[in-house]
């Protein structure tokens, strides 16, 4: 299958999921101010996408693929992480300014590798 046969209706789907799944991961170990900035995470990616739909022209299943891959990378890169992101979510909230309050370098290269693939199998997608 080529990418331009793919039909509109299912990027939005795609995108939605997408979005659903990020929210999911990300929110069910944030508390309070942290939990909303999943939201403003999404608004912000959204209107970055609604800006570069009408600033750069790009077409719109281009735009949301590229949304779901966002999304998809962030939600895969805290896979399996929940406890210690919950632990570092607690932390923060006690003591704001701790130097302690750092990911894993485990985390932090699965976030990395996460971003890497599927953004590398997008792109290997989207030029086929």
């Amino acid at each position: 299958m080529n990418f331009s046969e793919i039909p509109v209706l299912v990027l939005w789907l795609a995108a939605a999921v997408s979005t659903a799944v990020f929210a999911v991961t990300w929110g069910s170990w944030m508390t309070g101010k942290l939990r909303r900035a999943v939201y403003y995470a999404i608004a912000g990616m959204a209107l970055f996408g609604v800006a570069t739909y009408y600033g750069k022209g790009m077409p719109l299943g281009e735009v949301l693929f590229l949304y779901s891959l966002a999304m998809l990378a962030l939600a895969l890169g805290v896979l399996g992480r929940r406890e210690e992101l919950t632990r570092l979510a607690e932390a923060v909230k006690r003591d704001p300014k701790s130097p302690d309050n750092k990911m894993s370098t485990g985390a932090t290269v699965q976030i990395v590798v996460a971003g890497l693939v599927v953004i590398g199998a997008g792109t290997w997608f989207m030029s086929t």
